[in-house]
Protein backbone atom coordinates (compact mmCIF):
# COMPACT_ATOMS: atom_id res chain seq x y z
CA UNK A 1 0.00 0.00 0.00
CA UNK A 2 1.40 3.34 -0.96
CA UNK A 3 1.04 5.74 1.41
CA UNK A 4 -1.22 9.17 0.71
CA UNK A 5 1.18 11.38 2.06
CA UNK A 6 4.04 9.63 1.03
CA UNK A 7 2.72 9.83 -2.76
CA UNK A 8 2.14 12.98 -2.96
CA UNK A 9 5.24 13.94 -1.30
CA UNK A 10 6.76 12.39 -4.32
CA UNK A 11 4.68 14.22 -6.94
CA UNK A 12 5.58 17.72 -5.80
CA UNK A 13 9.22 16.51 -5.88
CA UNK A 14 8.87 14.96 -9.95
CA UNK A 15 6.95 18.51 -10.45
CA UNK A 16 9.44 20.44 -9.28
CA UNK A 17 11.82 18.48 -11.35
CA UNK A 18 9.58 19.04 -14.40
CA UNK A 19 8.91 22.82 -13.96
CA UNK A 20 13.07 23.61 -13.30
CA UNK A 21 13.25 22.13 -16.45
CA UNK A 22 10.52 24.08 -17.86
CA UNK A 23 11.82 27.65 -16.67
CA UNK A 24 15.43 26.81 -18.03
CA UNK A 25 13.46 26.25 -21.35
CA UNK A 26 11.50 29.60 -21.15
CA UNK A 27 13.54 31.65 -18.62
CA UNK A 28 11.78 34.96 -18.10
CA UNK A 29 8.19 34.11 -18.45
CA UNK A 30 8.07 33.17 -15.00
CA UNK A 31 9.93 35.62 -13.83
CA UNK A 32 8.08 37.44 -10.50
CA UNK A 33 8.94 40.87 -9.07
CA UNK A 34 8.42 41.59 -5.11
CA UNK A 35 8.93 44.24 -2.83
CA UNK A 36 9.25 43.53 1.39
CA UNK A 37 9.60 45.08 4.08
CA UNK A 38 12.60 44.52 6.02
CA UNK A 39 12.53 43.52 9.66
CA UNK A 40 15.25 44.58 11.89
CA UNK A 41 18.02 41.51 12.56
CA UNK A 42 16.36 39.18 9.91
CA UNK A 43 17.82 37.40 7.09
CA UNK A 44 15.25 35.19 5.93
CA UNK A 45 12.04 36.17 3.95
CA UNK A 46 9.71 33.39 2.58
CA UNK A 47 8.19 33.13 -0.58
CA UNK A 48 4.79 31.55 -1.36
CA UNK A 49 6.54 28.44 -3.19
CA UNK A 50 9.93 27.19 -3.57
CA UNK A 51 12.83 29.42 -5.50
CA UNK A 52 13.90 27.94 -9.01
CA UNK A 53 16.58 30.76 -8.60
CA UNK A 54 16.85 34.56 -8.25
CA UNK A 55 17.72 36.75 -10.92
CA UNK A 56 18.63 40.08 -8.60
CA UNK A 57 18.29 41.05 -5.58
CA UNK A 58 18.32 44.78 -3.94
CA UNK A 59 18.36 46.08 -0.31
CA UNK A 60 18.09 49.29 0.74
CA UNK A 61 20.16 49.99 4.47
CA UNK A 62 18.96 53.96 4.41
CA UNK A 63 21.33 55.06 1.32
CA UNK A 64 19.57 53.55 -1.38
CA UNK A 65 19.17 50.00 -3.00
CA UNK A 66 22.60 48.14 -3.38
CA UNK A 67 22.79 45.13 -5.71
CA UNK A 68 23.34 42.22 -3.36
CA UNK A 69 25.44 38.67 -4.78
CA UNK A 70 24.23 35.43 -4.91
CA UNK A 71 26.56 33.47 -2.54
CA UNK A 72 25.48 29.63 -2.44
CA UNK A 73 25.48 28.81 1.40
CA UNK A 74 27.19 25.63 0.45
CA UNK A 75 29.95 27.83 -0.30
CA UNK A 76 29.66 29.66 2.13
CA UNK A 77 30.05 26.46 4.89
CA UNK A 78 32.90 25.51 2.93
CA UNK A 79 34.65 28.84 3.29
CA UNK A 80 34.11 29.79 6.92
CA UNK A 81 33.21 26.12 8.56
CA UNK A 82 32.68 26.89 12.07
CA UNK A 83 33.22 30.61 12.29
CA UNK A 84 30.45 31.19 9.40
CA UNK A 85 28.09 32.78 12.20
CA UNK A 86 31.04 35.29 13.62
CA UNK A 87 31.60 35.96 9.60
CA UNK A 88 27.88 36.37 8.63
CA UNK A 89 27.50 38.55 11.93
CA UNK A 90 30.09 40.97 10.95
CA UNK A 91 29.54 40.95 7.22
CA UNK A 92 29.78 44.55 5.52
CA UNK A 93 26.75 46.12 4.24
CA UNK A 94 28.55 47.47 0.99
CA UNK A 95 28.50 44.01 -0.08
CA UNK A 96 25.87 42.47 0.65
CA UNK A 97 25.01 38.80 -0.22
CA UNK A 98 21.72 36.35 -0.62
CA UNK A 99 21.74 32.75 -0.97
CA UNK A 100 18.00 30.53 -0.95
CA UNK A 101 16.86 27.24 0.02
CA UNK A 102 13.13 25.54 -0.66
CA UNK A 103 11.18 28.40 -0.68
CA UNK A 104 13.20 31.14 1.55
CA UNK A 105 15.78 32.98 0.54
CA UNK A 106 18.00 34.82 2.89
CA UNK A 107 20.15 38.51 3.17
CA UNK A 108 23.31 39.18 4.82
CA UNK A 109 23.42 41.88 6.40
CA UNK A 110 20.20 41.99 7.98
CA UNK A 111 19.55 45.75 8.59
CA UNK A 112 19.30 47.29 12.09
CA UNK A 113 15.95 48.95 13.75
CA UNK A 114 16.83 51.97 12.32
CA UNK A 115 17.61 50.80 8.82
CA UNK A 116 14.80 48.66 8.70
CA UNK A 117 11.20 49.61 6.79
CA UNK A 118 8.78 48.98 4.07
CA UNK A 119 9.32 48.46 0.49
CA UNK A 120 13.77 48.21 1.10
CA UNK A 121 13.77 45.09 -0.44
CA UNK A 122 13.27 44.47 -4.51
CA UNK A 123 14.04 40.78 -5.66
CA UNK A 124 13.47 39.24 -9.37
CA UNK A 125 13.25 35.20 -9.09
CA UNK A 126 11.75 32.60 -10.99
CA UNK A 127 9.18 30.61 -8.94
CA UNK A 128 8.43 26.71 -9.04
CA UNK A 129 4.93 25.66 -8.80
CA UNK A 130 2.75 26.10 -5.76
CA UNK A 131 3.21 22.33 -4.26
CA UNK A 132 -0.17 20.18 -5.24
CA UNK A 133 -2.22 19.04 -2.88
CA UNK A 134 -4.71 16.09 -2.47
CA UNK A 135 -6.73 16.58 -5.68
CA UNK A 136 -4.99 18.90 -7.41
CA UNK A 137 -4.70 19.55 -11.63
CA UNK A 138 -0.85 19.84 -12.12
CA UNK A 139 -0.53 22.85 -14.60
CA UNK A 140 2.31 21.01 -16.66
CA UNK A 141 0.39 19.83 -20.18
CA UNK A 142 -2.26 16.96 -19.43
CA UNK A 143 -0.65 14.82 -21.82
CA UNK A 144 2.07 14.53 -19.61
CA UNK A 145 0.40 14.41 -15.84
CA UNK A 146 1.33 10.35 -15.92
CA UNK A 147 5.29 11.72 -15.66
CA UNK A 148 4.12 12.30 -11.94
CA UNK A 149 3.06 9.17 -11.00
CA UNK A 150 6.09 7.74 -13.31
CA UNK A 151 8.34 9.56 -10.46
CA UNK A 152 6.33 8.25 -7.58
CA UNK A 153 6.77 4.88 -8.31
CA UNK A 154 9.88 5.26 -8.92
CA UNK A 155 10.75 6.65 -5.40
CA UNK A 156 8.42 3.94 -4.05
CA UNK A 157 10.12 1.12 -5.64
CA UNK A 158 13.72 2.35 -5.05
CA UNK A 159 12.88 2.74 -1.26
CA UNK A 160 11.80 -0.43 -0.59
CA UNK A 161 14.66 -2.39 -2.45
CA UNK A 162 12.89 -3.26 -5.84
CA UNK A 163 15.18 -1.78 -8.06
CA UNK A 164 14.29 -3.51 -11.31
CA UNK A 165 10.34 -1.87 -11.17
CA UNK A 166 12.03 1.11 -9.72
CA UNK A 167 14.89 1.18 -12.49
CA UNK A 168 12.02 0.59 -15.34
CA UNK A 169 9.46 3.81 -13.16
CA UNK A 170 12.97 5.96 -13.46
CA UNK A 171 13.50 5.23 -17.05
CA UNK A 172 9.98 5.56 -17.62
CA UNK A 173 10.19 9.32 -16.05
CA UNK A 174 12.96 10.41 -18.16
CA UNK A 175 12.04 9.20 -21.50
CA UNK A 176 8.50 11.22 -20.87
CA UNK A 177 10.42 13.67 -19.63
CA UNK A 178 12.40 14.41 -22.71
CA UNK A 179 9.36 13.86 -24.53
CA UNK A 180 7.23 16.74 -23.12
CA UNK A 181 10.15 19.14 -23.43
CA UNK A 182 10.73 18.32 -26.67
CA UNK A 183 6.97 18.84 -27.64
CA UNK A 184 6.47 22.08 -25.69
CA UNK A 185 9.77 23.82 -27.46
CA UNK A 186 10.75 22.80 -30.60
CA UNK A 187 14.83 23.93 -30.57
CA UNK A 188 14.70 26.07 -33.97
CA UNK A 189 11.19 28.14 -32.65
CA UNK A 190 12.40 28.00 -29.02
CA UNK A 191 16.55 29.52 -30.28
CA UNK A 192 14.91 32.53 -32.16
CA UNK A 193 12.88 33.14 -29.30
CA UNK A 194 15.60 33.21 -26.86
CA UNK A 195 18.01 35.50 -28.83
CA UNK A 196 15.46 38.31 -28.88
CA UNK A 197 14.92 38.05 -25.11
CA UNK A 198 17.94 40.44 -23.49
CA UNK A 199 19.16 39.42 -20.14
CA UNK A 200 17.08 41.39 -16.52
CA UNK A 201 19.80 42.45 -14.85
CA UNK A 202 17.79 44.98 -12.33
CA UNK A 203 19.92 47.25 -13.74
CA UNK A 204 16.49 49.38 -14.66
CA UNK A 205 14.55 49.02 -11.88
Amino acid sequence: MFPIAEKLSYYNIGYGLLYSLIIDEQEDNFEEEDTKTTVAAQRDYKQKARIHHINWLKIDYGDGFIPARHKPEADLISEYGDQLETVLSEWNQSDPIYWYKGSHFFVVPAPSSSQAGADKLKVSQELLPVDLTAGATPSHPENFHYLLAEYAAYRYHQNNGEMDTSLLRKKNFDEGTVLMIETMFPRARQQAYQAHVPDDDGSTY
